[in-house]
């Protein structure tokens, strides 16, 4: 096997050195090497590194990886540096032309915002793009990976479905539904379901485990190459964990005051599997939850995760990894209640007009990756595999359309997803630049089945939609980073994607229904330029624009071919990042325009043109170290969202609201952290009052809720406390303008519904290491 992938290895570099006419000097050498924690033995990425005697610097990449190349023999002094761990001196003296390997190991410590240095190579967590470890993590209140999403600055998630339907997301002047205008990535296995039964772009984390996520990378906007579909508003990529640095055995029990009773609880296992060969590294991970909610009716939620994560090293530069999760939940819904049942006392804010709302879901994921350092580059191989049931039971407008038996729906989406990704990324000079070059290609298969059923009380009584769809998408995409001096990088991109939709109506076709059966492909081209000028290691400030887009249902696509394109956005931003002593601010001002906005929207069966769009606005930024042990960071971004006449057009006169969009919205607090372990966070989330329709008659209501964590770990025991909603405030987590009629009404109402908040929440957790 070995004697295969050396010939392989040796099979691209040699491919790729042809390609780019790079010479190595006789009397050069390359450094290369990984960084690790000293203690936990993961990956560290991010870390700078700096040959300071010929000023030369680069970071390691998301495998803790880093090389130098065309080193003239000689001695060096590398530094290696990352916040929160203590910088490390490493002497190497280079007396041969052989190629030297190193392993570097970093040593944890308290984190000072004194110690941050802005490089040209990597933003520090600047309002556009960011990058968050586990540190980020802890303070969090989380109940699945779905809630990590709030450490994105700007991004606000709703629940309104009893906990198991995927989060409503809201960010940069969208409300991306369920993920319309975010894409998602969980080691390179993309989220977002298309041509989704109940919404395009339908992303569920909930199959992930939030303890074995090791990172997330975070990008906004459109101007990056390494993402394509629905990556309009931002693109949230999760990595896990390659092994553990500990078991785990860790229950948690959680309870509302107003049930006088215990309404959560959830159970958590972590094994590293004990391989005597130190070739294999592997973990397995599984939770279970049951949440009664705090509803009148019993929510009845239950979830159960699996997963597992196998590591194989072939040789000192080629590895395999092969996981597999799976998952399952089921549970009932208080739904979306009208403001006027509340009002006339009809229900309390935690009852419910249809008791029968719920449903179930499942997802399995298979994924195998391969990756291999060929000469001065590294190439990546990815194929992903999942499975994917979905059935939700969902009654809007209660009797509006069926008086007497209720307008109850079940929606359906069964499908199998199969993908292919495979990069190659290299370091060459141009000129005397040291410049990167990425050369990727992507390809995703979806096999669906949709219904749409009228289905009171969950018995179905007709099928208004049912439909097989084959879609597939190709893409190939580019990017060549420039690294002009120190101070000034730039990075040009391109992308190119495919889509193939092919729809088979299943229904009979009769005077109530039209056959859309049809077949249709659409692409896109989409450039990409990213400029970042460092003045110095306080102070830097960044250019970045390109298009992207984010398909529309299969459905709407073969419907009308020369109206339904892909729909194109073109975002540009400016912004700087600052670093005063023991305090770093980021700033960003940005503005997108969206050539239209053709949904399928699952819960009627229809397509909405909601035509072109334009939203601007700003993203700010800040942290600072008010003590040795106390932190406090702030978040706060403004957008204007209206629909426009064309792309890049006029300003619609009326009507011209986007629904839901957020207006202003912030996030911060403060954290302690001690050395004995102790560690305390209270959060606030704030979000404006914003218009619930496009003539802005209907007001969806702000709110402000404000969290509290305390979290204290030993070697083998770790306590915590979180506490949501501290202040027990009333608010409406999800809201939307809604016509509807309640049974004894004689006319429908449109009005304000909303699905009640969180209100006070209590969780204890305790764990157990070895």
């Amino acid at each position: 096997m070995n004697i295969a992938f050396t010939k392989l290895n040796n099979l691209f570099l040699g491919l790729i050195l042809s390609l780019f006419s790079i010479s190595i000097q006789s009397q050069t050498t390359i450094i290369r090497g990984t960084i690790k924690d000293k203690k936990t033995n993961i990956l560290i990425d991010h870390v700078l590194i700096a040959i300071d005697n010929i000023n030369r610097h680069t970071h390691s990449d998301d495998k803790g990886n880093f090389f130098f190349d065309n080193l003239p023999l000689g001695k060096y002094e590398f530094e290696f540096e990352k916040i929160g761990y203590e910088k490390q001196v490493l002497k190497i003296n280079v007396g041969s032309t052989d190629s030297i390997q190193v392993d570097v190991f970093l040593v944890s410590k308290a984190i000072n915002l004194d110690e941050v240095a802005i490089a040209a190579d990597k933003p520090v967590s600047a309002a556009s793009s960011s990058y968050l470890s586990q540190v980020s993590f802890i303070n969090q209140p989380r109940n699945s990976a779905q809630d990590l999403l709030r450490l994105v600055p700007g991004l606000f998630i709703a629940q309104h479905a009893g906990g198991g339907k995927a989060e409503q997301i809201f960010i940069r002047g969208f409300d991306c539904d369920h993920g319309t205008d975010i894409a998602t990535f969980v080691d390179g296995i993309p989220v977002n379901m298309p041509s989704h039964g109940h919404g395009q772009g339908y992303a569920d984390l909930h199959f992930l485990i939030p303890e074995v996520v090791e990172s997330m990378g975070i990008f906004k906007g459109t101007s990056s190459p390494l993402y394509g579909d629905f990556a309009t508003g931002a693109a949230v990529s999760f990595k896990t964990l390659d092994s553990l640095s500990t078991n785990l055995i860790q229950l948690e029990a959680g309870s509302v005051p107003r049930t006088n009773a215990i309404t959560s609880t959830r159970g958590l296992v972590m094994l590293q599997v004990p391989f005597k060969n130190n070739k294999i590294s592997s973990y397995f991970a599984a939770d279970v939850i049951n949440n009664k909610g705090f509803f009148d009716i019993n929510q009845d939620f239950k979830r159960t995760n699996i997963f597992s994560k196998t590591t194989y090293f072939i040789n000192d530069n080629s590895r395999i990894q092969f996981s597999v999760s799976g998952f399952g939940s089921s549970w009932n819904a208080s739904g979306q209640i009208p403001e006027r049942a509340v009002a006339s006392g009809l229900i309390t804010r935690y009852g419910s007009i249809d008791p029968n709302e719920g449903g179930t879901t499942s997802r399995n994921n298979y994924n195998l990756t391969y990756t291999s350092k060929l000469g001065l580059g590294e190439f990546e191989t990815q194929a992903y595999m999942s499975t994917y049931r979905f059935k939700l039971f969902s009654d809007f407008t209660f009797f509006l359309t069926d008086t007497v038996n209720g307008d109850m729906i079940e929606q359906d989406d069964n499908r199998t997803v199969r993908g292919l990704n495979a990069k190659y990324s290299i370091g060459h000079h141009l000129f005397n630049m040291h410049n990167k070059f990425t050369l990727g290609t992507s390809f995703r298969s979806d096999e669906i089945e949709n219904q749409l059923w009228h289905a009171p009380h969950r018995d179905r009584l007709k099928a208004t939609a049912h439909s097989l769809i084959h879609q597939r998408s190709n893409a190939v995409f580019a990017n060549e980073i420039f690294r002009f001096s120190n101070h000034f990088r730039a990075e040009l991109g391109f992308r190119y994607d495919y889509f193939v939709f092919d729809v088979e109506d299943l229904l009979p076709t009769d005077s109530m229904h039209k056959n859309y059966s049809g077949f249709n492909y659409q692409s896109a081209i989409s450039p990409k330029l990213n400029l970042i000028y460092t003045v110095n290691d306080r102070v830097q400030f960044f250019f970045n624009t390109g298009s992207g887009y984010h398909s529309n249902d299969a459905r709407s696509s073969v419907q009308d071919k020369n109206q339904h394109h892909l729909p194109i956005a073109v975002s540009a931003e400016l912004g700087a990042l600052f670093h005063i002593k023991k305090t770093v601010i980021s700033a960003a001002f940005w503005g997108m325009d969206l050539s239209n906005e053709l949904v399928y929207v699952g819960d009627d069966g229809t397509t909405e043109n909601k035509g072109a769009s334009r939203r601007y606005g700003i993203d700010a930024s800040g942290r600072t170290q008010l003590l040795r042990w106390l932190y406090l960071d702030v978040d706060i971004n403004l957008s204007n969202s209206r629909l426009i006449d064309t792309l890049f057009g006029s300003q619609k006169t009326i009507n011209n609201y986007i629904p839901l969009a957020p207006t202003l919205t912030s996030v911060g607090g403060l954290t302690a952290k001690f050395n004995n372990g102790l560690e305390f966070g209270l959060r606030y989330r704030y979000m404006k009052d914003r218009p619930a329709n496009e003539s802005n008659t209907i007001v969806a209501n702000g709110y402000n809720v404000v969290d509290f964590t305390a979290n204290y770990k030993t070697k083998h025991y770790k306590v915590g406390l979180v506490i949501e909603n501290l202040l027990n405030t009333n608010w409406n987590e999800a809201q939307f303008d809604t016509e509807t009629r309640l049974r004894n009404e004689t006319k429908s109402v449109d009005e304000l519904h909303y699905t009640t908040g969180t209100p006070f929440y209590a969780k204890v957790v305790v764990g157990y290491l070895f």
